[in-house]
């Protein structure tokens, strides 16, 4: 099956991994059912919730949505990827139990790649609320390299892709082995920088989701940030070198941890992590 025969084809697999977000992931899922694109169906992964998220997914009535869940916590990765292997559409899209689509997110995604046919993924700009109420845009404003087509460079530097932004052949996800799940964050990040070395990628300059940022992730812990963007650096340290970013991506680091008071911490952590 070429390209543009999935393209057109008219089903979507829609990825939802969840733990204990029963106040969340009613929004969430509603904002995927809800779209002017409805040839779809969810899957969501439990992924071991000790709250009453199943009595909130099962008390929506769709048939579109199927419900699975895993007997103990095992990570966002594992979920996804387990989400992926049943999915019955050759095409496939992630999507956040925090967060929320507009309604025209697919649909704009499908018009774009019918128009572009040669990309195995589409992606899209999304609005970001952090905790302190600021609502930033993502690619941010400024952002160096490209934002579509060879664009493995530009992601050394910076993830410009959120996951739940992701629409995609269910086949290159596969090809690129999916979500590695021995990272305990920044996974997202391994996985379009390991998936951007073999396919094109094309972006659709739309903002078409809103994300939210919670008390208790990844992006909320600077301990945790910091510890896996130095493992990050550490992995792709040859490949840094090679395009010439590693210094670039090091100031980087050292400023924005000297703005929080911990440069000497971070430093020991990059040291240790440059050494494994």
């Amino acid at each position: 099956m070429t390209l543009n025969e999935v393209i057109f084809m008219e089903k979507i697999s829609v990825i939802i991994p969840t733990f204990n977000r029963a106040d969340r992931i009613e929004k969430s899922v509603r904002s995927v059912l809800d779209q002017t694109y409805a040839q779809l169906e969810i899957i969501i992964i439990d992924d071991g919730s000790e709250d009453n998220t199943e009595e909130v997914v099962k008390s929506i009535n769709d048939e579109r949505i199927h419900y699975i869940k895993n007997k103990q916590n095992e990570g966002a990765s594992m979920a996804r990827n387990m989400g992926v292997k049943y999915a019955s559409a050759s095409l496939i899209a992630f999507q956040d139990s925090d967060d929320v689509w507009r309604k025209d997110k697919l649909q704009k995604q499908m018009e774009y790649w019918k128009r572009n046919p040669e990309y195995a993924l589409v992606y899209h700009s999304y609005l970001l609320h952090r905790l302190n109420c600021e609502a930033v845009s993502v690619p941010y404003a400024g952002t160096e390299g490209n934002l579509e087509g060879e664009i493995f460079s530009t992601l050394l530097q910076n993830n410009t892709i959120g996951t739940p932004t992701i629409l995609m052949t269910k086949d290159s996800f596969l090809d690129c082995k999916g979500f590695d799940t021995s990272l305990d964050c920044l996974e997202d990040w391994d996985f379009v920088l390991r998936y951007s070395q073999k396919y094109a990628i094309g972006y659709c300059n739309e903002t078409l989701l809103d994300a939210y940022q919670l008390e208790g992730g990844i992006s909320s812990n600077p301990g945790a940030f910091y510890n896996c963007m130095c493992k990050m650096i550490a992995k792709y340290k040859d490949e840094l070198i090679k395009y010439k970013l590693f210094d670039t991506v090091i100031m980087r680091l050292f400023q924005k941890a000297e703005n929080e008071g911990i440069l000497d911490l971070v430093k020991e952590i990059l040291f240790i992590s440059l050494a494994n």
